[in-house]
């Protein structure tokens, strides 16, 4: 009941809140839920997670989105930058967890932290990416990541052309190639269906749960989550998502996503 009704207040906060014109709000709800968007993000990111046994963990996610007019490297520029361009994205966890049933998982500090680079096509129906990722063991204490240096292939494909509506699915494919001798080997896969459809002003529902095909351990986790994003002006977006883990090793985990987007558009993409 208290995870009900926390919830709640957020929702009606973020539908009461004053808001900007109607093009610059439909152009920022574009911008704000395209990964594709050629457009500077500055995110923020709180994560609440209530886990078994009183078990529960903060994690706060802090994440820089920069596109360029090169081709997957800052020294190939693009012929065509309007139409080719390319997005690097900078993630770096920060973590504080408590197991009242296990202490040695007790800790606060750094995660991995990930860097991606994907190169975007345009497309009559909307975007194509295809790039690379990389997992740095940054972790410390190290219970807070893998402990490998891990490295793989993205992609991404995004119907931008539908009024109101954006759907397609992003992938990330990781292995593991170097690290400690003693942590676990890691191949997996992140993938994600997305769903985003206006419903009002400004508001716009969002689907896009993140499930891990564990490969090594012949497991995976499978999320439900139905987010709400609200657009307050060209610049700013705040979003709100509720989900809980349906299968896999955390089945039963219940999370609670926040997360602030600052967007800086950029005056060409040269």
């Amino acid at each position: 009941m208290k995870k009900l009704a926390i919830l709640f207040f957020m929702v009606s906060a973020f539908l009461y809140a004053q808001e900007k014109p109607a093009d610059e709000i439909a152009a920022a709800a574009a911008n704000a839920t395209n990964p594709l968007a050629f457009v500077t993000k500055l995110q923020v990111q709180p994560n609440y997670t209530w886990k078994d046994n009183d078990a529960n963990q903060i994690n706060i996610t802090s994440r820089i989105v920069q596109p360029t007019g090169t081709l997957g490297l800052p020294f190939f520029k693009s012929k065509a930058p309007s139409k080719v361009y390319t997005i690097y994205r900078l993630e770096v966890p920060v973590i504080s967890q408590t197991f009242p049933n296990t202490a040695s998982l007790d800790a606060t500090g750094i995660s991995d932290v990930i860097l991606l680079d994907v190169v975007a096509f345009k497309q009559k129906w909307g975007l194509l990416g295809v790039g690379t990722g990389l997992i740095m063991p940054t972790a410390s204490p190290k219970v807070l990541g893998t402990g490998k240096w891990s490295s793989g292939i993205s992609g991404v494909v995004l119907n931008t052309k539908t009024k109101g509506l954006q759907y397609g699915v992003l992938f990330q494919q990781y292995w593991s190639f170097a690290g400690d001798a003693d942590r676990q080997s890691k191949n997996f896969i992140l993938f994600q269906p997305i769903v985003n459809k206006v419903i009002a002003k400004g508001v716009v529902l969002a689907f896009s749960p993140i499930m891990n095909f564990d490969w090594g351990n012949d497991d995976y986790t499978i999320p439900i989550s139905l987010g709400i994003t609200k657009v307050f002006a060209k610049n700013l977006s705040m979003s709100l998502t509720p989900e809980y883990v349906v299968s896999g090793p955390t089945k039963g985990d219940f999370t609670v996503r926040f997360q602030i987007n600052a967007m800086f558009p950029p005056t060409n993409k040269s």
